[in-house]
């Protein structure tokens, strides 16, 4: 079984991009698949297309949503990821899936496009009631950051640590707000010069550069090195979506700032039944710690049955993809796609 997988993040040297990837070709390799090729995240495919049709022949092609299938009156990279099934169907002859997808204020052509899915799986029951608005069927199977893998011990010798947010204009926020009360700050992108582009982007390219040669060039691109960093911690504050997975999956109590979509909200409302710890940035400095340093009972007993309901619903998911790319003339069960195991009513 070939496959070959778009909008692969790793280049973006975000631990939880990372981790994304790394639990996808495991639990593709445990299939048996062979990775042939994938193509970057951030590259517009459709301005490649002759390197496309070049590519290696596949007997189906992973479209890795990775939360970026929103605004796409805005986006580019949204529309682009949204139009390939259709191009890999009439120009390529090979089937794709779309997988661990956020889905949020798209357009109607948007999802008329997605139709073109052999299946489509969203990270979250909102992204789902989207996707069912706009009359497609899908699934929902939790982010690949709960996929199974080692358990990392929560043993905290530290306070609290601030992890980044995907708003820039906010950074500058939590870094004062770590001045002021002696906590430790990190970025959830690892400084590598592939990071930036210096004709398209000087200044991040400069920026970036520099941050390197001071501080990155140390630091694990491992996103298990990222997540034994966050156990050390008491707790940790941030407004990174796969920060507050990786926090989820492990038990380490957080306080979490919304991203530029409702994301995080979408998951603590699956995985907790609960928003109450996400705050706003104006909040920051009224902010009582004392309040989220541990989780409750109530909390527990909700986020232990997520953890085990989503590895196993990833692992499913997998393999259910892997069972439809082999069967002749891409037959597949649609019913027992829609009810088998799925979680669309859980």
């Amino acid at each position: 079984m070939r496959i070959a997988i778009i909008n692969d993040t790793r280049p973006t040297n975000h631990y939880g991009c990372m981790l994304v990837m790394e639990n996808l070709i495991h639990l593709l390799k445990q299939q048996g698949a062979d990775i042939v090729w994938t193509w970057p995240v951030g590259i517009d495919w459709r301005k490649h297309k002759r390197q496309i049709i070049g590519k290696p022949q596949v007997d189906a092609i992973i479209v890795n949503g990775e939360g970026t299938i929103h605004h796409s009156a805005d986006r580019k990279h949204a529309r682009a990821l949204s139009e390939f099934a259709e191009y890999a169907k009439e120009k390529l002859c090979t089937p794709c899936y779309l997988i661990n997808a956020t889905l949020y204020k798209n357009s109607s052509e948007v999802y008329e496009r997605l139709k073109a899915y052999r299946l489509i799986y969203v990270r979250d029951k909102e992204s789902l009631d989207e996707l069912h608005s706009f009359g497609l069927k899908g699934r929902y199977v939790p982010d690949l950051t709960f996929a199974k893998s080692s358990n990392y011990l929560h043993q905290p010798n530290k306070s609290v640590s601030v992890i980044d947010t995907a708003l820039k204009a906010q950074i500058p926020i939590l870094k004062a707000y770590c001045h002021q009360n002696g906590f430790d700050f990190r970025s959830m992108v690892v400084a590598r010069p592939s990071n930036a582009n210096f004709f398209k982007s000087p200044r991040p390219f400069v920026k970036n550069i520099f941050k390197w040669v001071k501080e990155d060039h140390k630091i694990s691109t491992q996103p298990s090195a990222f997540i034994n960093y966050l156990s050390k911690y008491e707790m940790v504050i941030t407004g990174r979506y796969h920060a507050v997975s990786m926090c989820l999956k492990n038990k380490i109590p957080f306080v979490a700032i919304e991203s530029n979509t409702p994301k995080i909200s979408f998951l603590l409302e699956d995985a907790l039944k609960d928003c109450s710890r996400i705050i706003h940035f104006n909040e920051l400095n009224q902010l009582n710690l004392d309040l989220y340093r541990t989780y409750s009972e109530i909390e527990l007993q909700n986020l232990n049955a997520f953890i085990l309901r989503a590895e196993n619903e990833i692992q499913e998911m997998v393999a259910l993809i892997s069972q439809d790319i082999q069967k002749p003339h891409g037959y597949f069960d649609t019913e027992s796609y829609k009810q088998e195991g799925s979680l669309e009513n859980k």
